[in-house]
């Protein structure tokens, strides 16, 4: 439904249990655990949240788009 598709964008945007936290990945009207199955169906994906990673596609970016 409508409401259900809404729940956790919703929740995001004004849970106080979200204070503080700033980059989550959220899903099922929570924050999502970090998914250590190849077949996980839910959860985030270690790759998803490494800084590492994130930083060398930030420096990497202006050059593919260049």
């Amino acid at each position: 439904t409508i409401s259900e598709g809404a729940a956790t964008i919703v929740w995001c945007a004004t849970s106080p249990q979200l204070e503080g936290f700033g980059g989550v990945y959220c899903e099922n009207v929570n924050i999502s655990h970090i998914s250590t199955e190849k077949n996980d169906k839910v959860g985030v994906k270690p790759w998803a949240i490494d800084k590492d990673l994130a930083l060398k596609l930030w420096n990497e970016t202006p050059q593919l788009f260049g």
